[in-house]
């Protein structure tokens, strides 16, 4: 199925505000509860709902005020049901959890990235694919 540009232009804004309201329910509801999604900051890639449900806890508790901020327009790619996305992520690391087994250091930072989101019909995502300089994050944090 080929989506509406308009509705696959919208998701970024929709994916953005679930993580940045922190709600898991909310931020579950637009993932698929099968998904394939990669980010540099994981060791494996989220498969579905729990590892999901994990990955948003652990960046809320370790960065309790992490931030995403949209940068431009999204691009759609509606005849392959895709859209992507720049973005800044700014947060301090004042929680445990994230990055797993290191301290909180206290430290803020402010990172740019792009995801790229293949959405089903039902409007959330099957596939997430992030890509943003890990190193960058680590070395604000004093970690690297």
């Amino acid at each position: 199925m080929v989506h509406e540009p308009t509705a696959l232009a919208d998701y970024p804004r929709r994916y953005f505000a679930a993580w940045n309201q922190r709600d898991l329910a909310t931020a579950l509801d637009v993932i698929s509860e099968t998904v394939e999604w990669q980010d540099p900051s994981l060791p494996v890639p989220i498969t579905d709902h729990h590892s999901a449900a994990d990955f948003f806890t652990a960046a809320w508790t370790g960065f309790p005020d992490m931030a995403f901020h949209p940068v431009g327009e999204p691009l759609v790619d509606a005849a392959n049901n895709r859209v992507t996305q720049e973005w800044r992520m700014a947060g301090t690391h004042t929680g445990e959890g994230f990055p797993p087994g290191v301290p909180p250091t206290g430290r803020a930072f402010d990172v740019t990235g792009m995801d790229v989101w293949e959405v089903d019909e039902t409007g959330k995502a099957v596939s997430v694919h992030a890509y943003w300089n890990t190193v960058a994050l680590l070395t604000q944090l004093g970690l690297a």
